[in-house]
């Protein structure tokens, strides 16, 4: 039996979506193409809103003009743009695992790069997001003058796994590992985690982009941070430590799939007890679930890894054995 999946959209503006319409919705058995209710879903009937729509998808995302406010260059591998966006947009963003596609306003749509929202503020409006310029996308984005526009088409936020963990954990003790340009992401992470009342401790590698750009964040929060090289055996002695601890209830990986890995290995050994939640690695091309580029398959199961959340050990573990 397929096991029920969880999808990030379910229950917001944007649920029923298209999917509901072509009978690929990820939690309703009856926009399945099942003919009885089986679902675990317990906010208000995704098929009865499906009904009331006019058995249409419900809502789209908002394409908007974004201004940069502001361009911060950090170094040759690290852009950080300040956008101007609409002060519901800034709001919905600031969850953890938020991104948005962006690209040039010259640019055809085949240019619309996800990228990690860093930082929202709702009252100004604006958002913050760090470009490693990796190719032709991320060139064009890095080269965005301040007063120019760009597009960005969202809210989306399904860029992390383990939502559960992160927004449930309270009056605890977390441990937040970053690495690289996944730096980004992890400030609302953070954030999230403080305004939930826990002690959070932050381990910083530059990793490939020889920056520790979220550092002045860091500085202005009540948290313990320690920069440190991940990959050295002092930062593995030191990661290893933390997760020893058995107060840590909740782990945060923000890097890349061998990160993810190792520290599950740990939190296995040492603190079996404690939950993690990663950064999403796969590849996202459209955001809706619909192209199928992210999509991956645990135990015969395929899963559209920009909406569902998915089991983070058998997706990592799928990952190791296959590639």
């Amino acid at each position: 039996m397929a096991n029920r999946l969880e999808c990030v959209d379910a229950g917001t503006e944007y649920c029923p979506c298209y999917l509901a319409e072509l009978n690929e919705c990820i939690v309703c058995s009856q926009l399945q193409g099942k003919k009885f209710c089986d679902c675990n879903w317990r906010g208000v009937c995704i098929f009865q809103e499906f009904v009331w729509a006019g058995y249409k998808a419900k809502a789209t995302r908002s394409t908007v003009f974004s201004k940069v406010v502001k361009r911060e260059e950090i170094n040759d591998e690290v852009i950080v743009l300040t956008l101007k966006v609409p002060n519901k947009m800034a709001r919905d963003l600031n969850e953890p695992g938020s991104f948005v596609f962006i690209r040039g306003y010259l640019s055809p749509s085949f240019f619309d790069t996800p990228m990690s929202v860093m930082w929202a503020d709702e009252v100004e409006g604006i958002i913050k997001i760090a470009v490693q310029v990796t190719g032709p996308k991320t060139k064009l984005i890095a080269n965005a003058k301040e007063g120019q526009e760009v597009y960005i088409r969202g809210p989306y936020w399904n860029g992390m796994f383990g939502h559960r963990y992160i927004k449930g954990t309270h009056n605890s003790k977390a441990l937040v590992v970053l690495r690289g340009i996944a730096q980004a992401p992890g400030v609302i992470v953070i954030l999230k985690l403080i305004q939930n009342k826990n002690k959070v401790i932050v381990l910083l590698d530059k990793g490939k982009v020889k920056a520790n750009f979220i550092k002045e964040y860091l500085e202005k929060f009540d948290i313990t941070f320690i920069e440190t090289d991940l990959l050295t055996e002092e930062g593995q002695r030191i990661l290893k430590e933390f997760i020893k601890d058995k107060e840590i209830t909740v782990v945060y990986s923000g890097g890349s799939d061998e990160q993810h890995l190792n520290i599950l290995e740990y939190l296995d050994t040492y603190n079996s007890e404690a939950y993690l939640a990663v950064s999403n690695n796969n590849k996202i091309c459209c955001g809706e679930g619909i192209c199928g580029s992210c999509e991956i398959e645990i135990e015969g199961q395929k899963m559209r890894t920009c909406k569902v959340q998915v089991d983070i050990r058998k997706a990592l573990e799928r990952k190791m054995l296959r590639g």
